[in-house]
């Protein structure tokens, strides 16, 4: 489970096997690796060895955070610029697809080239580095009854995971993961889990839906949920504030995680990072208590000072973290709390209904050569989601994921109990990135050919691609078996199953599915999608009827582009919906912020650039992913800014020069938005967007 740290001909590479994430450090000569114990690092690592050396080399231009031995950050070093430090103790945060940590005892110069950034030290001096992985799992399980008393004394267990009450606790390093939850015949929690002593109870009524919504807000407080008539929040100091405003409980509990997350996110750039956030200069006049005032209190009067501000005057700073998970109010709906709280989403309990799909205009005269079977494929195209489609596939309970994204346009996913506790459970992987691009119809080729030359295409990430065509059924079921990261599958699926050389097969009777996540670029998948997710896999993005194959292919592109570039589902799924009619097909199933590959970039992000008065408006939005989760801070290398914004979110409207322009395109390779049209940073000039 920890990162490794492998020798290389010029330096080492650290690697996470489970994120399947890798890191490489260079050094002037070759090094020798030597395990020590973590304490060495004062910050939590995995894993931690020492070398010598007097000089490292990061494989990207990047930020470095020094801290002093205190854990104070101490200097900040940009690409754009170059530090000196005097000898002595310090720790270097090195940001990258791990966190990873270098303790020296030297002197230390910090630069960037075009490419690379260089961190210089005395002679031969001994570095500590320490690695962590982002990849985080339960330690602990709770047993519940499905009573409403015994539910909210396990939801009160959530926030004994916090490693710390301070605003720092809005950095995603310093949430741990809630314990999972079992429904069993009696309540029994662990001795080693309590509600933190935070002063803060949240009452509630005893009814199921009303924990559930409560439950994300009660892990970010470390409160304790007890039983009340009405729903709210109480503190030790005599503080009350109810949690059923003009409109509605779930969007006031929403509204009041929002409020006290991002202004913990204000707030803790008074701690041990001082580095400064946009928003800030925005907040502070709406605040009665100084930052730094705000930042030493104790959490439950820090809460009372944070909701004395009317929500009205902060909702035009707060970014946009529109993340939903909708879900019923039956008990099995209990064991994905763990989950949705440590992804601080906004609960929304569904009301029993089932709906007709609706149906696109577009959808209603496809005439084109589609990938579904021209037989059984017949009839109008579905372009939400059925609920009979989003239950009845599934063994195990759902919730629906959603992101308002998209100008509006929702990003959703169907997301079985299964994806949560797939991602837990996985084990280390050894090799390359594997990915599996089958084509099952020689009429799709096209696609097939440029997938193939995509994906690996990083030189500095080993990926192993490998083309299957015109497979049969045992064949596929064999790649489903095998251990790897993604399956691109081109062809034709109904509700029968894959369409195979010999037959179909139905992801029904696949007892078992060792890949990842996966593609299924044909009408029709959904379901099948799902049959993955019960065997094994976390996240994939399917179609809910039948698509254009013209316009598949051109979706096929696109989501292989952005995964192969380190973008979550949810946020390939995102860009290539702007891109065409044909993208408004496609859906996702389990969880929506699997990755395949980690980011180059600190934040996978789009970027949308329009002109204005002989300059350029650059609206830059980031993705939350495993590398960049809820509350990591991210900055452009945009020469305007200078201060940082909190993943996800936009940037707003930045008016940049074209000199400022053309730096910026050639930072790195990402997506960019031209009057609705997507590029890539590094096929393009300013003046050919024009």
């Amino acid at each position: 489970m920890k990162p490794t740290f492998e020798p290389t001909d010029d330096g080492l590479e650290i690697i996470d096997r489970i994120e399947r994430h890798r890191y490489r450090l260079t050094t002037r000569d070759p090094v020798s690796i030597e395990s020590v114990d973590c304490d060495e690092i004062q910050y939590p690592v995995d894993a931690a060895v020492r070398i010598t050396t007097d000089a490292l080399t990061l494989p990207t231009t990047h930020y470095v955070y020094v801290r002093d031995k205190t854990g104070s950050m101490i200097a900040e070093a940009k690409p754009d610029e170059q530090i000196f430090l005097a000898d002595g103790e310090y720790t270097l945060d090195l940001s990258v697809p791990m966190k990873v940590y270098a303790r020296v005892d030297s002197s230390v110069r910090v630069y960037s080239d075009a490419e690379r950034t260089h961190i210089e030290l005395n002679d031969s001096s001994s570095v500590i580095l320490g690695a962590r992985s982002y990849h985080t799992r339960p330690a602990h399980t709770v047993t519940t009854t499905a009573k409403p008393t015994d539910l909210m004394r396990a939801v009160s267990t959530f926030g004994s995971v916090l490693k710390t009450t301070t605003a720092e606790r809005s950095y995603p390093t310093l949430r741990g993961h809630p314990p999972v939850i079992e429904l069993g015949d009696e309540l029994r929690v662990p001795d080693e889990l309590s509600s933190p002593k935070t002063g803060i109870r949240i009452g509630v009524p005893r009814e199921l839906d009303k924990i559930f919504v409560a439950a994300p807000l009660a892990y970010y407080l470390g409160a304790t949920v007890v039983p009340d008539t009405q729903p709210r929040l109480v503190t030790d100091h005599g503080y009350t504030r109810s949690l059923t405003g003009s409109e509605g409980f779930e969007t006031t509990v929403e509204r009041t995680l929002n409020q006290l997350f991002f202004l913990d996110t204000v707030v803790r750039t008074e701690g041990m990072t001082p580095l400064p956030l946009e928003k800030r200069t925005e907040v502070e006049p709406l605040l009665d208590h100084s930052v730094q005032s705000l930042y030493e209190q104790p959490l439950a009067e820090r809460v009372q000072n944070y909701l004395n501000v009317p929500y009205s005057e902060l909702k035009p700073t707060i970014p946009e973290w529109q993340f939903e998970a909708h879900l019923d109010s039956t008990p099995d709906m209990a064991e994905f709390l763990p989950f949705i709280a440590s992804d601080l989403a906004a609960v929304e309990v569904r009301k029993r209904r089932k709906e007709p799909p609706t149906v696109s205009k577009e959808a209603q005269t496809i005439a084109d050569f589609t990938r579904g079977d021209p037989i059984e494929n017949t009839g109008p195209v579905p372009t939400t989601e059925p609920e009979s489609v989003r239950n009845n596939a599934s063994k195990s309970p759902v919730v629906r994921q959603l992101w308002n994204r998209s100008k509006g346009k929702d990003i959703a996913s169907t997301t079985p109990l299964s994806a949560f506790q797939n991602s837990i459970g996985r084990t280390p992987h050894d090799d390359p990135i594997d990915i599996d691009v089958v084509c099952n119809d020689i009429e799709m080729s096209e696609e097939s050919e440029f997938v193939n030359d995509t994906y690996g295409e990083r030189d500095k990430l080993p990926f192993d691609v490998t083309v299957h065509r015109r497979i049969s059924t045992t064949e596929l079921k064999d790649i489903l078996a095998t251990k790897s990261d993604f399956l691109h599958y081109i062809g034709h699926i109904d509700n029968k199953g894959f369409k195979c050389s010999d037959g179909k097969l139905n992801g029904k009777k696949i007892k078992e599915s060792n890949v990842k996540a996966f593609f299924l670029n044909a009408c029709q998948s959904h379901t099948q999608g799902l049959y993955l997710i019960e065997a094994g896999s976390i996240g994939g993005i399917v179609t809910l009827g039948n698509v254009i194959n013209s316009g598949a292919i051109e979706v096929g592109r696109g989501v292989a582009k952005l995964l192969n570039q380190g973008f979550p589902l949810y946020g390939a799924l995102d860009i290539v919906k702007n891109e065409t009619v044909v993208g408004q097909q496609y859906y996702m199933v389990g969880d929506g912020r699997t990755t395949i590959a980690q980011s180059d970039l600190e934040v996978p992000n789009l970027c949308s650039i329009k002109k204005s008065n002989g300059g350029y408006l650059i609206d830059i939005t980031t993705y939350d992913s495993v590398q960049a989760e809820k509350g990591t801070i991210s900055i452009p290398h945009l020469s305007p800014i200078d201060g940082y914004y909190v993943v996800p979110g936009k940037t707003g409207q930045i008016l940049a020069e074209r000199s400022q322009l053309e730096e910026f395109l050639d930072q790195g390779r990402f997506p960019i938005v031209v009057d609705e049209t997507v590029y890539w940073s590094d096929g393009v000039t300013v003046d050919s967007l024009w």
